[in-house]
């Protein structure tokens, strides 16, 4: 398995604990996902730029990435696995 590039603009609900986001659903190319668990989670610095890193599961896709640009409070597919 391998995984691919997306970088796409999604919507994102998500859950706060301890200022930290835990993405619960996302809406990506007109379809609703529900999160079945967050395998692991990291951060990245570039510059300035803060991003959060979710390596996510969802029933309908497999696996893929999310990531949450925290200056800007935007999130997107960064990349989905494929086989």
């Amino acid at each position: 398995m391998h995984y691919e590039k997306v970088n796409e603009v999604v919507e994102v609900i998500a859950h706060f604990v301890e200022g930290a986001p835990r993405p619960l659903r996302f809406l990506w190319r007109g379809k609703a996902h529900r999160v079945e668990a967050v395998n692991g989670r990291w951060t990245s610095l570039e510059g300035r730029q803060k991003t959060f890193h979710y390596a996510v599961s969802a029933a309908d896709i497999g696996q893929c990435e999310l990531a949450l640009d925290v200056e800007r409070m935007a999130w997107r597919v960064a990349s989905v696995a494929v086989e």
